[in-house]
C-alpha cells in the first residue's frame, strides 16, 4: 500500500429491528433468504402486509384516522346514547303499565258483571233458609201455604188423622166386643153407639215440572292475563335510572 492512498472501509448499512427479530424467526429468515436469493432459480414477489387492506379499497383507514380525536363529540353521542335508552326504557314501562291496567279493569269489568249475574240469580231462587219456617204453613192463622209443599203437608197430615181414626174405630170395637155391658169398665163412662167417623183421603198432590236456571260462568282469575299468545304479562326492569343503572347518574346530564 502506497503511503498516499488511504485506506478503503467496507460501509455495511445498518440493520433494522424488523431485520434483527426476523433472523430469529425461521419462516421470516426464508423469506429473507428467498429474496436475496440468486441465480434466477426462484422468482420471489413480495406480497406485503397481507392483514392491511390497500388504500384504494372502501376497508382503509390511516393511522390517524383509527384513534378518535374528537372527546368532546365522543361524550356527547355517550350522553345521547344513555339519553334515548331512558326514554326506551321509559316508553317500556308506560306500555307495560297500560296494558296491565287495561287488564285490570277487565277484571273489575267480569267482577261487576258476575255479581249482578249471582243477584239476579238470587233473586230469582228460593227465599233462603235462615229465619224461616222448616214447616209450609203459618203458625198465626195455622193455614197450610198455598204452593206444592203446603198440599203435601196436609196430604201426609190427612194420612196421620186417617191412621188415628182407624186405630181409634179398632180399639173401640175391641172394647165394645170384650165386655157385654152398656158402659166402660176402665172409665165407668157409657158406652158410645156411634163409630169413629173417618175421614175421606184426598188426591195426592203432583208435583210441579223443574225447570233448569242456567247458571252464571265462574269467573276465572287467569284472565286477566289474557287467552294464549295474546296474554299480558307485567315486565320488571332491574334497572334503575334514578340511581345509576347503566352509565350511572344520568339525571343532570
Amino acid at each position: 500500500m502506497d503511503q498516499g492512498e488511504r485506506p478503503k472501509f467496507r460501509n455495511v448499512e445498518p440493520r433494522s429491528r424488523q431485520e434483527r427479530l426476523a433472523n430469529n424467526d425461521k419462516e421470516m429468515l426464508e423469506k429473507l433468504r428467498l429474496e436475496h436469493r440468486r441465480g434466477g432459480a426462484y422468482r420471489y414477489d413480495n406480497p406485503g402486509n397481507i392483514i392491511q387492506p390497500p388504500e384504494d379499497s372502501a376497508a382503509f383507514i390511516s393511522e390517524g384516522e383509527r384513534f378518535g380525536t374528537n372527546a368532546a363529540q365522543e361524550e356527547y353521542e355517550n350522553r345521547r346514547r344513555r339519553i334515548l335508552e331512558r326514554e326506551e326504557y321509559f316508553e317500556r314501562k308506560r306500555e307495560a303499565n297500560h296494558q296491565r291496567e287495561t287488564a285490570r279493569w277487565h277484571k273489575v269489568d267480569l267482577e261487576g258483571q258476575w255479581e249482578d249475574e249471582h243477584l239476579a240469580e238470587l233473586k230469582e231462587g228460593p227465599v233462603p233458609t235462615r229465619n224461616k219456617s222448616s214447616v209450609r204453613y203459618n203458625f198465626i192463622t195455622l193455614q197450610y201455604e198455598d204452593s206444592y209443599e203446603g198440599e203435601a203437608l196436609k196430604y201426609q197430615d190427612d194420612i196421620v188423622k186417617r191412621n188415628a181414626a182407624l186405630r181409634a174405630g179398632k180399639i173401640n170395637h175391641m172394647r165394645m166386643a170384650e165386655t157385654r155391658t152398656d158402659y166402660d169398665v176402665i172409665t165407668g163412662l157409657p158406652k158410645p153407639k156411634v163409630r169413629v167417623p173417618v175421614p175421606e183421603l184426598g188426591p195426592e198432590p203432583v208435583a210441579p215440572e223443574k225447570v233448569e236456571r242456567e247458571k252464571p260462568e265462574a269467573y276465572r282469575v287467569d284472565m286477566q292475563y289474557g287467552v294464549g299468545d295474546a296474554a299480558v304479562r307485567e315486565t320488571h326492569e332491574k334497572e334503575d335510572w334514578k340511581f345509576g343503572g347503566r352509565g350511572g347518574n344520568t339525571w343532570g346530564r
